[in-house]
C-alpha cells in the first residue's frame, strides 16, 4: 500500500499526456529487470502452456490498466484519479464471489455500495467545466479500475500455479511487450531519460514493480477479497502526499468522496 501510494505521487510529477507511455515502459522495465534476478535464482523454470497463455492475458490487460493510469494522472489530479482507480478491488472482490466462488456478506456489499457513492462524489468537478482533461482523466481511471478488476483474477489463477515467479516475471514482460510498440506513436517534445528524472524512474519503478510483487504473494497465499482491499488502499497515501507536496486543491464534495472511498476500501480490508 505504502509503495504504491509513493509512487503515484512521483509518477505524478513526471508525467505528461505525451510522454506516459514511455514513462510507464521505462520505469517497468528497470523494475522488472530486478525481478528477473528474483525469477532466475529461485525459479528458473518456464510454467505450463495454459499459465504462459494467462500471463500473456494479463499482460496485455495490465499494459491496458497501466497506461489508461498513468495517462489519467498526467491529465488530472493525483487525489482523484488514484482513488477511482484504486477501486478495482470492488470489481475484483464481486467477481471473486462469482468466479472464485468465495464469500460476500452483506457488510461488503454495503462498502462496495459506499465505495461507489464515493466515485460519483469524486468525479463531479463543477469547478473546470470546460477542462476536458480532467473529465477524460476520471473516465480513464475507471477504465483501469474495470479491466485491473478483472485482471486481479486471472492474476490469483497465475500466482497459484507451479512456478509463480516466473509467471510473474512473464506477465510483467508481456506488459511491457504491448506498450513499447505504442511509445513511438505519441508526440514527445521532451525527452524522458534525462538526470533530474532519473532518480525519479528508478524509484518509480522499482516501488512499482515491488508493491505488484507483494500484492502477487499476498494473492497466492490469501484470498482476493482480503489481499486487494488491502493492497489498494493505497489512495490514503496518495491524497495525503498530492495535498502536501503537489499542491492539489479538491471541492469539498470530491472530499467527501475521497473520504468514502478510502473508507470503504479501508473498512473493506478489515472485514475480509
Amino acid at each position: 500500500m505504502l509503495g504504491f501510494g509513493i509512487a503515484d505521487a512521483i509518477a505524478k510529477t513526471i508525467l505528461s499526456s505525451r510522454n506516459v507511455i514511455r514513462i510507464a515502459v521505462v520505469s517497468q522495465a528497470i523494475g522488472t529487470s530486478l525481478f528477473l534476478i528474483i525469477a532466475l535464482g529461485l525459479d528458473p523454470f518456464l510454467p505450463g502452456f495454459a499459465i504462459i497463455f494467462l500471463t500473456l492475458m494479463s499482460g496485455a490487460l495490465s499494459a491496458v490498466v497501466l497506461g489508461s493510469y498513468y495517462l489519467a494522472l498526467g491529465l488530472g489530479k493525483a487525489s482523484i484519479v488514484s482513488p477511482i482507480a484504486s477501486c478495482m478491488t470492488v470489481v475484483a472482490v464481486a467477481l471473486s464471489f462469482w468466479v472464485l466462488g468465495e464469500s460476500l456478506t452483506w457488510s461488503q456489499l454495503a462498502l462496495i455500495s459506499l465505495v461507489f457513492v464515493g466515485i460519483i462524489l469524486v468525479a463531479s468537478d463543477s469547478s473546470v467545466p470546460k477542462e476536458s482533461g480532467r473529465k477524460l482523466s476520471v473516465i480513464l481511471a475507471l477504465l483501469a479500475a474495470i479491466i485491473g478488476g478483472a485482471n486481479i483474477i486471472i492474476q490469483k489463477w497465475i500466482a497459484d500455479s507451479n512456478h509463480y515467479l516466473m509467471a510473474f516475471f512473464l506477465s510483467r514482460v508481456f506488459m511491457i511487450g504491448f506498450m513499447s510498440p505504442v511509445s513511438p506513436l505519441i508526440t514527445d517534445t521532451n525527452r524522458v531519460l534525462i538526470s533530474k528524472n532519473l532518480l525519479k524512474l528508478v524509484t518509480l519503478g522499482l516501488l512499482d514493480v515491488s508493491g505488484f510483487f507483494a500484492w502477487y504473494m499476498g494473492l497466492r497465499v490469501g484470498v482476493v477479497s482480503m489481499v486487494s482491499p488491502i493492497a489498494l488502499s493505497s489512495p490514503a497515501v496518495t491524497v495525503v502526499i498530492a495535498h502536501v507536496f503537489l499542491k492539489e486543491r479538491v471541492q469539498l464534495h470530491q472530499r467527501l468522496g475521497i473520504i468514502a472511498v478510502i473508507a470503504g476500501i479501508a473498512i473493506l480490508s478489515a472485514i475480509s
